[in-house]
């Protein structure tokens, strides 16, 4: 019980001193409320102020113009932060509008520069070959043993086996495999393929097969023949696939072969076989 008794007596005074703590401030809070009060009912009843109410005013129009600069202040703050919301909202709008107009503008340059090379390649196939047939490239193959793209057109479309395939630049291929809606084409540039051709400037003869994935080698060449760097070579109409005046490439070097018959000789081709997207099938 005595324990008790203490614990109780500590209690009531720790409450004691904690009030008489918080007399003061509770006593100037209330003075300030009631000078508040005094000022706003005598600004209602009378202009005239008392000593008392002129002291009172010098205490509170202080801490009411502090407390309203800082709300002013809170308001403004606030306010920035809704309007940067805003801002923010209408960044992520505008950005997913430009995301979309870029994805416009991309696909309607693609179509135009595919527009650009059709009418290119149509224009050529009206004035020299008006049988040919248009086709698109669908797929080329990776192997680096073969240079060979597949066409989305095939036996339905009149193509056959063995028809020369090209572009308004030059000569690409020819066709060697054949399906109802598909054709293979073996590129100039395959090691496979064989062209007679001349140099255009002379007439000077020999026979361009593939070298590599960008080459091609004029072979037999006679070693006495006029023929020079940027020489034109082009298919000479022998062996009836390749059309007479097809233009093949040009000369890129010269190796000269003391001990040989023939000139060794690299042609580049005129079309970039590593950018091809539409053909012409070329008739008999």
């Amino acid at each position: 019980m005595t324990h008790v008794g203490v614990g109780v007596t500590v209690g009531t005074a720790t409450m004691k001193a904690q009030t008489e703590r918080w007399k003061p401030i509770a006593l100037l809070l209330c003075l300030i409320l009631l000078a508040l009060l005094l000022t706003t009912f005598k600004i209602r009843v009378a202009p005239q102020t008392s000593l008392f109410e002129q002291v009172a005013l010098s205490v509170v129009m202080p801490l009411q113009q502090m407390i309203a600069h800082l709300a002013h202040q809170v308001g403004g703050v606030w306010e920035g932060y809704v309007r940067l919301v805003h801002v923010r909202q209408e960044n992520g709008r505008l950005q997913h509008h430009i995301a979309v107009l870029q994805g416009q503008l991309t696909h309607y340059q693609e179509a135009y520069a595919q527009q650009q090379r059709l009418r290119e390649l149509l224009g050529f196939r009206t004035l020299a070959y008006p049988q040919a047939v248009p086709a698109e490239v669908i797929s080329i193959d990776p192997s680096p043993w073969a240079e060979v793209v597949t066409l989305n057109k095939g036996t339905r479309h009149n193509v056959r086996k063995d028809l020369a395939v090209a572009t308004h630049q030059g000569l690409v291929g020819r066709t060697i495999e054949l399906a109802p809606y598909y054709t293979t084409v073996l590129l100039v540039t395959d090691r496979r393929s064989a062209v007679d051709a001349l140099i255009q400037r002379t007439r000077a003869r020999g026979i361009v097969v593939g070298k590599s994935r960008r080459l091609c080698e004029l072979r037999y060449v006679d070693l006495h023949a006029d023929i020079q760097v940027g020489d034109t070579v082009i298919a000479s109409g022998l062996g009836a696939v390749y059309p007479k005046g097809l233009l093949i490439g040009t000369v890129a070097a010269i190796h000269p072969q003391p001990q040989g018959l023939f000139h060794e000789v690299e042609v580049q081709p005129a079309v970039d076989l590593a950018k091809l997207e539409e053909v012409l099938v070329l008739g008999p």
